[in-house]
């Protein structure tokens, strides 16, 4: 195969992602929708046996039925002209857990027991429906990047997975040609020994080799040849976590030494038990409810000259904080955390209140604006005010013959009464035009008895 090629009528081949004894993987696009996918072609000569091509085939589509986000969505499956068979899967951006493994070695104890427990929650949903892996390994975990750039793990390579419950039917472990399907350093030792009853529990055991070699970063069996590495698998015991990384927390050693167990019935029973004691830790370790989606793509940069980290333990290695730094950490996230809201309430306070300085501002001036005319016309006021005084002082005080109230006359005297007299006007100069003066002068009696004859006076 090769870059240009046309599959099944509508998938064209863009460019080889990977190779390895199981295939090829292809990057791929459909003619038809214009979407690209990621293409796996199983080799030719793993084909051969016609049932195992059928069940390769039924397990391939029992995976395109589990939804899980830790498990890689296959679309479609098909036999390509060569009569290579073929899944559909989707297109992963990213980096395998191999290469991040081999960069730094070995991962902190957190990172390790969350990665791996949500790897376990994908497996779990294939084993409840009678899918074993059987081939699980760090290049078979992709540390696919969201949308989001958040880091998810996802499971590859279905393949040369096995349907529990077949009974007596030919293993595909191995093929006419004497190929092993499955990676030795992973390898249970149930599958070491060639047992057909492989169950859900042979994943465990991977998965424990996978998280052992995370936290020390080496595989727990090593040896210089597969027959070797096979019977090392089957016999010896590994050399407990503990001991080669004393920094990793005791529950998190513990998990690792019973996911080893030679004996199945003293392993770790499930995937979800495996993955509900990980979640456990990292929530301990981390002081908070585990969350694969808050790790972010710096975790996956920083690359490590070694291939493989030393029998030391990495700087990576991380010891759970004392209670006294907890508290002293946590107070001061406290005051940081309330610095910020009250910092955040201000500036919302500053930004939405009403220009107060220009409306004061505005009033102001309107009021000495006010208050000038007013005091102007107060001016105004009292200057026609004593004006007008003026002008009346000047003038005097004149009254009209008419304005005078009106003379009543008198009643006549009587016999008994002294005579009246009405002097005449005083000698002197004329009075002015216009007013009259008039003098009335009574004579009353000096002796005598009193009259009981009313005086009327002039009347005003």
């Amino acid at each position: 195969m090769q870059a240009g090629d046309l599959i099944s009528g509508k998938y064209r081949l863009l460019r080889l992602l990977g190779a390895g004894g199981m295939g090829s993987v292809w990057a791929a696009r459909n003619e038809l929708t214009d979407r690209d996918f990621a293409i796996k072609f199983l080799h030719p000569k793993l084909a051969d046996n016609k049932e195992a091509l059928q069940r390769f085939f039924l397990e391939a589509r029992a995976c395109g039925q589990i939804k899980h986000p830790a498990v890689v969505d296959v679309y479609d499956m098909g036999q390509a002209e060569d009569g290579s068979p073929y899944l559909v899967m989707e297109l992963l951006e990213g980096e395998g857990f191999d290469q991040r493994l081999g960069r730094a070695g070995c991962f902190r104890p957190s990172e390790a027991a969350t990665w791996i427990a949500f790897v376990a929650r994908g497996l779990e949903e294939a084993h409840v429906r009678g899918l074993v892996h059987r081939d699980l390994k760090p290049a078979n975990v992709f540390f696919a990047l969201d949308d989001r750039g958040d880091v998810i793990p996802k499971i590859l390579d279905f393949g040369v997975s096995k349907a529990t419950g077949t009974g007596t039917e030919d293993d595909l472990v191995l093929t006419s040609t004497g190929a092993v399907l499955g990676s030795p350093a992973y390898m249970s030792p149930e599958q070491a020994r060639g047992d057909t009853d492989v169950d859900s529990r042979s994943d465990v055991w991977s998965l424990g080799v996978i998280l052992y070699e995370s936290l020390t970063g080496k595989i727990p069996f090593d040896a210089p040849n597969y027959n070797a590495l096979m019977v090392e698998i089957i016999t010896q015991p590994h050399r407990p976590v503990a001991e080669v990384a004393p920094g990793v927390p005791a529950d998190l050693s513990l998990i690792v030494d019973q996911a080893l167990a030679k004996e199945r019935a003293d392993r770790v029973g499930t995937a979800r038990e495996l993955a509900d004691r990980l979640e456990a830790v990292a929530a301990r370790i981390t002081e908070s409810p585990p969350s694969l989606y808050s790790m972010r793509t710096p975790t996956l940069i920083g690359a490590s000259t070694n291939a493989r980290a030393p029998t030391t333990q990495s700087a990576w290695t991380e010891n759970p904080p004392t209670a006294a730094r907890r508290r002293s950490t946590t107070a001061l996230a406290t005051s940081l955390v309330g610095m910020a809201l009250a910092v955040s309430v201000l500036v919302a306070y500053v930004r939405l209140r009403p220009p107060l300085v220009a409306v004061a501002g505005r009033s102001a001036v309107a009021l000495t604006a006010s208050l000038s005319r007013l005091k102007a016309e107060v001016d105004r006021e009292a200057q026609a005010e004593v004006k007008a005084k003026g002008q009346k002082a000047a003038e005097g005080t004149t009254l009209s013959p008419s304005e005078l109230p009106p003379v009543h006359a008198a009643s006549p005297p009587s016999a008994t009464s002294a005579p009246v007299t009405v002097a005449d006007p005083p000698r002197g100069p004329t009075p002015p035009a216009g007013k009259a003066t008039s003098t009335v002068k009574a004579t009353l009696p000096r002796s005598g008895p009193k009259s009981n004859i009313p005086v009327q006076g002039p009347g005003f």
